[in-house]
Order: C-alpha cells, then sequence, then structure tokens
C-alpha cells in the first residue's frame, strides 16, 4: 500500500507543469502590429512559422490590430537573415517575431509537450526591439504543444502593459 501511494504522489508531482517567464523589456505593447514567422532552432519542422500563428490568433484574440498577417508568408522554415530581410521589407513600423528554442514532446511514457520561445516586438523606427519575453513550460501528458504555447502567449501577452486602449 506505501508502494502505491508513493508511486501515485510520484506521478502527481512529475506531472505537474512549470512555466518559466522571463519579460526583459516591459514596454507598452504598441496597438497596431504586424506578425512575421519567428526563427526556428529546433528540430520540429515549421515551429516557428506554428509559433507565430498562434501568436497572431493570441494577438487578435486580445484586440491588437495585426495589420500584416502570416497568410502573407510561405509556409516554410525560417532563418535569422530570412527574419531579417523580413523586417527590412515589412511596412509596418512594429514586427512581432521571435525565436523557437524547443517544441516537442518529451520522451517517456507520458510524453510531456515542452516549449521554449522568445517573443519581441521589434521599432523599426528606433531599430531596437521595445518587447522582448521569454517562455519556457512542460505541460501535461494530456496537453498539446498548441495548447500549451497558446496558454503561455495569452498569459505573457495578457500581462503585458498594452497601448490599445
Amino acid at each position: 500500500m506505501k508502494k502505491l501511494i508513493f508511486f501515485l504522489a510520484a506521478i502527481l508531482f512529475l506531472g505537474c507543469s512549470k512555466n518559466v517567464y522571463n519579460v526583459s523589456q516591459n514596454q507598452q505593447i504598441p496597438k497596431n502590429l504586424s506578425v512575421i514567422p519567428f526563427a526556428n532552432f529546433t528540430q520540429t519542422q515549421l515551429a516557428g512559422y506554428k509559433v507565430a500563428a498562434i501568436t497572431e490568433g493570441v494577438l487578435k484574440s486580445k484586440g491588437y490590430n495585426v495589420t500584416s498577417s502570416l497568410w502573407n508568408y510561405p509556409e516554410e522554415d525560417y532563418t535569422l537573415n530570412d527574419i531579417k530581410n523580413l523586417i527590412q521589407n515589412n511596412p509596418s513600423r512594429f514586427i512581432v517575431t521571435g525565436y523557437v528554442n524547443e517544441y516537442k514532446y518529451k520522451a517517456g511514457i507520458d510524453g510531456e509537450p515542452a516549449i521554449s520561445i522568445t517573443l519581441k516586438i521589434y521599432d523599426k523606427e528606433l531599430h531596437k526591439d521595445i518587447y522582448k519575453a521569454t517562455i519556457s513550460a512542460v505541460g501535461n501528458s494530456y496537453d498539446s504543444l498548441g495548447v500549451l504555447t497558446q496558454e503561455n502567449l495569452e498569459e505573457v501577452i495578457a500581462s503585458a502593459p498594452s497601448s490599445k486602449k
């Protein structure tokens, strides 16, 4: 009986999700934004494109005006040079992009989703990032990568100061 209780407690403890947020610049998120693909540093194909699509959806659901959509870009993995060119050729002043460092299901019995994302808002007029947040999270075995990504992006974006009102 003691072994069963220990086993159940271990599953409960190991199954808990852990989220880590780091916001390095806490300036207001502008009302009008353009979303471009994120750089993919993972072995998961199209992870940067998928995370950018979820980011666009979260921004729209929170009332932001996304002036240029991800629909304007082909579905592919983008390098840092590709991202720099996209920023340069985008007519918007404020551009949302970032990096995806981890986007996979962990190996093992439970196969929990794990993500590590850097979200950046670049100001072309100032030539610098005005907002940067890093998200690292591990979900439960019943979560999907998309759900884990969306929940964490919603939390980070909702907690950021906003100029949309």
